[in-house]
């Protein structure tokens, strides 16, 4: 049979950017201006391939099942297409943290009243935390908290407050520091009691309670007493006591009948 007889047709066509050679039936197609995107690289290519995944084999472009590849593998390819490969890194990261501890305030009566003495200074904590994360491209997409442990405990800081009432007793001839914790010395009549009975601001007299004209001295008022070395509280008043007087309560009679009346200089604390 003749060249003529067996009717051999190779024709070559070009229709756009797509190339077509046909021989007795086989085609052959060029995909032209692709454009592929790997880790934020940017390349212009042209192929015979079929697949996005031959394109990259092509290429030697690696990647592995974490990756995302858009559009997918077997996606068949196309002139002007694009294809982004991005590279995903999973793993776990850990962190320290520090742990904020505590100030605690401890009343200390051999401490004058408005200082503070730091007992301890208080130390940090610190804890351990672990996070899955995720890269895309080296830009962190995503990040959980999966375990969290505490290695030291923070130590809190003790700080100690003086509520030791400082008594400076000046002597009478200096009047200018006849004061006691910047209030004036006062003179009253006091005049001793006893028994069983409840103060005007609803407490029990004990030794230490004192009874005041409140308009005065106010109910709650410490008032220093010297011949006793000790500070008092008001906290009761009674008929007979109008202007400077108070009552000192005593543990007994007998103690109220041997303090009698008395006119004393006393000191304002409170």
């Amino acid at each position: 049979m003749s060249l003529k007889d067996k009717k051999i047709l190779v024709s070559t066509v070009l229709i756009g950017s797509m190339l077509i050679i046909s021989l007795g039936g086989y085609k052959i197609f060029k995909k032209e201006e692709i454009h592929l995107t790997v880790k934020g690289d940017k390349i212009e290519l042209s192929t015979f391939k079929y697949t996005v995944k031959d394109l990259l084999k092509e290429n030697k472009i690696e990647y592995d099942e974490d990756d995302k590849i858009n559009p997918p593998l077997e996606t068949e390819l196309k002139d002007a297409m694009d294809i982004q490969v991005v590279e995903v890194v999973k793993s776990q990261e850990i962190e320290y943290e520090d742990l904020q501890f505590e100030v605690k305030l401890i009343e200390d009566n051999t401490l004058e009243k408005g200082k503070s003495k730091v007992e301890n200074e208080g130390e940090l904590g610190k804890k351990e935390l672990t996070y899955d994360t995720a890269y895309e491209d080296g830009k962190l997409v995503e990040k959980t908290l999966v375990n969290e442990v505490v290695y030291t405990s923070p130590k809190d800081k003790v700080v100690k407050k003086g509520t030791k009432e400082e008594i400076i007793v000046a002597s009478r001839g200096n009047t200018s520091r006849n004061k006691i914790s910047g209030q004036k010395q006062i003179q009253v009549v006091a005049t001793a009691y006893a028994g069983d009975t409840i103060t005007s601001t609803g407490t029990v007299p004990k030794w230490g309670t004192i009874a005041v004209d409140p308009r005065v001295i106010p109910y709650g008022t410490k008032v220093y007493i010297p011949q006793f070395d000790m500070t008092f509280k008001a906290e009761d008043c009674g008929g007979a006591i109008k202007g400077n007087k108070i009552d000192i309560f005593m543990g007994s009679e007998s103690q109220a009948y041997g303090w009698g009346r008395r006119t004393i200089d006393v000191y304002i604390v409170k």
